[in-house]
């Protein structure tokens, strides 16, 4: 498994939210949560990716 460094997670997260912030998106509080965890080193792109899907996957049945 890769390491990533926080500032390089950093990095992903202000590309990502920038990237959703031109479609006039802004992360929900929950998202914001994890994508903090993220950046801690808390929990792990996959881990991010997997509580994402299932919230919102959840939210749509």
């Amino acid at each position: 498994m890769q390491v990533t460094s926080r500032s390089k997670r950093k990095s992903e997260i202000e590309f990502a939210v920038g990237m959703a912030a031109i479609d006039g998106g802004k992360p929900s509080v929950f998202t914001q949560v994890l994508l903090k965890k993220y950046e801690e080193g808390l929990i792990t792109s996959k881990e991010l990716k997997e509580a994402i899907i299932k919230k919102y996957a959840k939210e749509e049945a």
